[in-house]
């Protein structure tokens, strides 16, 4: 028991030791982002000094497969900036646009082959590309607010065919 009251008393005055010896002032990271892009922090041993996060986190990052009439997407799509990935996995060459619209896609302004008028009535063209060759792979970076978003390949009949995904981004 008294080997027990040492060992404590002395991690006491270890702790103590520390905290009174100052230091940064600022908080260190117990580990990378979490899943949700927040960060953890150890509050720091001076009362002065609350810990804090970052004010400038990481983009979110997401991939796109696009394939015959499909666009998929995987990982994190949020408000504020966005890293995308976009591979053509198909046998095709497609190409990805991002508009932002409240409409449901069938409501699009359409021409009259069915292929998506970019600059039409009650859609914002809010990112567009180069084509994508079969096997090849595009990056960009978007900045996205909360809202409704079509992406969509719309090479001619692509998105006749279906070939588009509805992506809501939260606050």
């Amino acid at each position: 028991m008294r080997r027990l009251c040492i060992a404590l008393a002395t991690v006491g005055i270890a702790v103590c030791s520390v905290a009174c010896t100052g230091g940064s002032g600022t908080a260190a990271p117990t580990s990378g982002p979490s899943a949700t892009g927040e960060g953890s922090a150890v509050p720091s041993a001076t009362p002065t000094a609350p810990a804090s996060i970052s004010a400038s986190a990481a983009p979110a990052t997401a991939s796109i497969s696009l394939t015959e009439w499909k666009v998929v997407v995987t990982g994190a799509i949020k408000s504020g900036a966005t890293d995308l990935t976009i591979k053509d996995v198909g046998v095709a060459a497609h190409e990805f646009l991002v508009f932002k619209s409240d409409l449901d896609p069938s409501a699009y302004p359409t021409d009259k082959n069915g292929d998506i008028v970019e600059d039409g009535p009650g859609v914002e063209l809010v990112s567009d590309g180069e084509n994508i060759d079969p096997g090849g792979t595009q990056t960009r970076t978007i900045d996205l607010t909360p809202g409704k978003y079509l992406f969509v390949c719309n090479i001619p009949s692509h998105f006749k065919n279906g070939m588009y995904t509805v992506v809501t981004v939260a606050p």
